[in-house]
């Protein structure tokens, strides 16, 4: 026991005596002083000064008084103490879930992973509620936190009683896995973590349905060091986000390597996008009927200047996650309006984020950049996914309705590969579906591909819309999707992504035809 506690527990002791003993004397000194004012008044041991006999007067109700103050104070001590107690017992806990918080958990962390050996590490588990800011947003800050509660108490029965669950965050939770066997123990806690989350979680008005993403690393392998350990579990994180979010993933030190690729990969996306040092390539749209251009999609190209040609598949999640979409969105749409102007009979179709439909200026961003360029709004084509309608299908209809208001037409990319596509198409108010390319990859002119392409270009043109196929690579793709009436194809059969100057050189032919299509294949293909 260090000195300071043993000072403070001296001076407790003495407090513990000279408190009673004033207490006590408090209490006796009335009953004293009345005792002595009964006596016989001509007592000779008692003055006859007024003023000692007023005081005598005094003294009993002073006393009583004191006495009462005293009793009041130690009641108050009493008080305070057990509320710093109270204090001090749950300073470890997050107020909400009841679990241990960041603060407690490191501790518990650092000490267990003093224990730990090759031979039986612990492991800590990062996790994080996918889409939590939308669940808060679309259902109010009390469901988020009755859902935290609720998920906490499910991830609680799943877990052992020597494993330690905490809240470190709004709505991340950490899990320390002690004495952990092998990495497949892991995997199969991962998998009972997300099985925990099948059910609806019932908020009282509304049921909500919520999944977990989580990364794992391992001590002392994956770092013997409390801040390196839980950097490594974050980094395990962002990777199973990344893939997807709903899954989980170990921690390897390849991930290092690709996080500082990342941040340099976002810094450099970031000066591009402001050095206008992108560049946007076009691919032809050729009408299934004439076999004329009737149209065009802008594809974003980035070529780093020390890494080369970046595939949109790696720069364009980044953006999205790291907040650069809403800039890189705008400077592709108004780059193809830019471009649009020189081609005046064709429809620029322009794919758009999810992340950048959401944005709640993107209607009026849209606007502005149409009148900027000054195309005619009937020959922009928005381009979205399943992603951008499934988060909030009601804004999704609200901002569609307003973009059509303006003229734009509106169109549902890769039409085929989700499994509510039916859905959409009855509800919201779609100019375009674009069959899915890896239904024409797979598709034989015969045999149930076949059938599911008809299927879909009947209801589109049941349902008053234009069907393109988009992927279209080969010559019997070609016949057969004429032959079915399919409106616009779209693939390297015709034509790889052009710079701009070359779309004014086809525009230059009359007529697109087969042949002129079949040579510029061979050439691609060269």
């Amino acid at each position: 026991m260090r000195v300071s506690e043993l000072r403070g527990a001296s001076f407790a002791r003495v407090k513990a005596i000279i408190a009673p003993c004033l207490l006590l004397i408090a209490a006796l000194g009335p009953a004293t002083s009345l005792m002595i004012l009964r006596i016989d008044q001509n007592a000779s041991f008692i003055p006859k000064d007024p003023v000692y006999r007023t005081l005598l007067t005094i003294f009993p109700l002073s006393t009583f008084l004191l006495a009462v103050l005293l009793v009041q104070a130690r009641y108050r001590i009493r008080l305070l103490q057990a509320k710093e107690a109270e204090a001090v017992q749950s300073a470890g806990l997050d107020p909400l879930s009841k679990l241990p918080n960041r603060l407690s958990f490191d501790f518990l962390l650092e000490t267990a992973m003093d224990r730990s050996t090759l031979e039986l590490p612990i492991a800590l588990f990062a996790i994080d509620i996918d889409h939590f800011k939308t669940i808060n947003d679309t259902y109010g800050h009390q469901a988020g936190d009755q859902l935290i509660v609720g998920i906490a108490e499910r991830i609680r029965r799943v877990i052992r009683d020597r494993d330690c669950l905490a809240r470190v965050g709004g709505d991340e939770f950490s899990l320390m896995l002690a004495e952990v066997t092998s990495a497949s123990q892991c995997a199969a806690m991962a998998h009972r973590l997300h099985d925990a989350m099948l059910a609806p979680f019932d908020t009282g008005d509304m049921q909500i349905f919520a999944t977990l993403s989580i990364g794992v690393a391992l001590s002392p392998q994956d770092g013997e060091a409390r801040s390196v350990l839980m950097a490594a579990a974050d980094l395990a994180l962002y990777r199973a986000k990344h893939e997807g979010r709903n899954r989980f993933a170990f921690f390897d030190k390849t991930m290092e390597q690709k996080l500082h690729l990342d941040m340099t990969i976002e810094d450099d996306l970031r000066e591009a996008i402001k050095a206008d040092a992108l560049t946007i390539l076009y691919q032809p749209q050729i009408s299934g009927s004439t076999g004329r251009l009737c149209g065009v999609e802008a594809l974003v190209r980035w070529h780093h200047p020390r890494l080369g040609m970046i595939s949109p598949e790696e720069f364009v999640p980044l953006a999205e996650s790291r907040g650069l979409i809403g800039p890189l969105g705008e400077w592709v749409l108004r780059r193809a309006c830019t471009d649009s102007r020189r081609w005046p009979s064709l429809r620029m179709a322009v794919n758009v984020s999810p992340v950048q439909f959401r944005n709640r200026g993107f209607v009026e961003t849209v606007r502005l950049i149409i009148a900027e360029s000054g195309i005619e709004p009937q020959r922009l084509e928005l381009e979205l996914t399943e992603g951008v309608l499934i988060q909030d299908a009601d804004q999704a209809e609200s901002v569609i309705m307003d973009l059509r208001a303006q003229g734009i037409r509106m169109g549902l990319d890769d039409f085929g590969s989700g499994y509510s596509s039916m859905i959409y198409l009855r509800r919201f108010a779609f100019d375009k579906i674009k069959i899915d390319k890896a239904l024409l990859a797979s598709m034989e002119c015969s045999g149930e591909g076949a059938i599911i392409v008809d299927s879909i270009i009947s209801l589109g043109h049941a349902l008053g819309l234009t069907v393109t196929a988009e992927g279209v690579e080969q010559k019997d793709q070609v016949e057969f999707l004429q032959k079915l009436g399919c409106d616009e194809l779209q693939g390297f059969y015709f034509s790889a992504p052009l710079p701009a100057d070359e779309i004014d050189t086809m525009l230059s032919l009359e007529v697109w035809t087969q042949e002129n299509a079949a040579m510029n294949a061979s050439v691609s293909a060269a």
